[in-house]
């Protein structure tokens, strides 16, 4: 696929690199050979710049590679470098000099200290538990086996699968790649890359996708097909069978499971929204921000309660019940990262005009200045 300025990429804001918490990520998806065509180019341009950091990637990129090759199993490379994120981080406490040994995101244990990610030690230990990193790979590779479902090989569906809070990012065997949401389950046809190129979406997930005319790609839900047409979209479902595709290059096609009308075409920049059988079109309003959850971001902009309740269950474990019709058709405008349950629950309450009553992990919203009404 050709990359163009013009197109809108969840990744448009990588460069310059650094290591902060979403390049961490970018950095595994590059190991594991998962990265969108403008990250990965982005990451070769940070490691040209450091080639220790080169040199160290290819080793534990080689590492990993063997691993699969002879397993015969998924590395979750996410999770093997949140581990070795963790290591990295105490060595860094560790050979610091004692006036800066600080906790992660701490004060400083004397005055006049820097913060810890601001001394050069973190650095060096990145280097030094190199291999450490390497052998991580190799050591965890087993927890991959979970997200290739129970068997892998040819006539078998291959299911990759979230827990609630955790994201992850897959290549798919035609070099296609996934960004799968929190709380979700994608399920690759047993012929899939042979005779057909079909997989099944439960949740929500970004495909970066390698195109060939010979065997299409396409997406199902419950309620809705997507068809790939040489392109990069974000798909979003929620439990009352509502659909929203987000489309950041090229074309897809969107239509109903349910009838038999004619699929609609949505281009880099559309966002299409299937609900109660119909499909409606914003033409040219998608931007970085629709696809922002892909670097752990919730952004919305006029969204729907549904696509707001489907995303709460996925990212905090968390039930949002609706108490009143007026309430359940207003949208959504707000944005999150890295907050609470509890900030983003009174956020969206003070944002539609509501109060909360929650029990447990059910979370009702009712109109304000009513009283408490006792969730079932």
């Amino acid at each position: 696929m050709s990359d163009r300025s013009d197109e809108i990429r969840p990744d448009s804001d990588l460069a310059p690199l650094a290591m902060d918490d979403d390049h961490w990520e970018a950095l595994a998806r590059y190991v594991a050979g998962e990265s969108p065509a403008l990250e990965a180019t982005a990451m070769r341009a940070w490691l040209e710049a450091h080639p220790e950091d080169a040199a160290l990637a290819a080793v534990v990129k080689a590492r990993s590679e063997r691993v699969v090759q002879q397993a015969d199993i998924s590395v979750n490379t996410e999770a093997a470098l949140a581990r070795v994120r963790a290591r990295i981080d105490a060595e860094a406490q560790n050979d610091a000099p004692p006036m800066l040994r600080v906790e992660r995101g701490g004060a400083a244990a004397s005055s006049g200290a820097r913060p810890a990610a601001a001394v050069a030690a973190p650095r060096r230990s990145w280097r030094v538990v190199g291999f450490a990193m390497a052998a991580g790979l190799a050591a965890i590779a087993a927890v991959g086996q979970w997200r290739a479902g129970s068997v892998s090989g040819a006539g078998v569906a291959q299911e990759y699968r979230t827990q609630v809070g955790q994201r992850d990012s897959v290549r798919l065997p035609d070099g296609s790649t996934v960004v799968l949401a929190p709380g979700s389950v994608l399920t690759l046809a047993a012929d899939y890359g042979t005779r057909t190129r079909e997989v099944t979406l439960e949740g929500a997930a970004y495909f970066d996708v390698q195109h060939d005319e010979g065997h299409p790609f396409t997406v199902h839900t419950a309620s809705a097909d997507i068809r790939d047409i040489g392109t990069a979209f974000s798909v979003k479902t929620a439990a009352d069978g509502e659909v929203a595709v987000d489309v950041t290059h090229g074309i897809v096609a969107l239509s109903a499971r349910a009838n038999a009308a004619a699929p609609v075409e949505l281009r880099a920049g559309d966002r299409g929204v299937l609900a109660q059988q119909a499909v409606t079109v914003r033409r040219g309003t998608v931007t970085a921000d629709d696809v922002a959850w892909t670097r752990g971001v919730l952004s919305y902009r006029d969204a729907s309660l549904a696509e707001v309740r489907a995303d709460l269950q996925r990212w905090y474990g968390l039930e949002l019940r609706i108490a009143d019709s007026v309430l359940a058709r207003r949208t959504l405008t707000a944005s999150f990262r890295g907050d609470s349950a509890t900030q983003v629950v009174r956020v969206i309450a003070l944002a539609l005009g509501a109060d909360v009553v929650q029990q447990g992990d059910t979370v009702l919203l009712q109109p304000q200045g009513l009283s408490p009404t006792p969730i079932p």
